[in-house]
């Protein structure tokens, strides 16, 4: 399968879109930029929906780009402002 962007590169704050997994179909999901790296302080919250709001479950940094969501639900990825490399995000069936 191909990746797709759920929010492209930039240096505004702004949230993903949504990342449904199910019990049979795990969904790696990662930060991108155009060239080099992701800056080393930057990171991007992963957040899952619950009935009471999102629900911080992972990070996504320079040193752990990318995680592999396997857990049923809904989930996004916010991204706050940024000083200056813009950064997208990918998912990857």
């Amino acid at each position: 399968m191909a990746q797709s962007t759920i929010l492209a590169a930039g240096v505004t704050a702004a949230t993903s879109t949504d990342v449904v997994v199910t019990t049979a179909a795990p969904i790696a999901v990662g930060a991108f930029v155009a060239s080099g790296t992701i800056p080393h302080d930057t990171t991007l919250q992963v957040m899952a929906d619950t009935p009471g709001g999102d629900v911080l479950v992972a990070a996504l940094t320079m040193n752990r780009p990318a995680i592999n969501l396997t857990a049923p639900g809904t989930y996004r990825v916010v991204r706050p402002a940024l000083p200056g490399t813009a950064v997208g995000v990918y998912s990857e069936p």
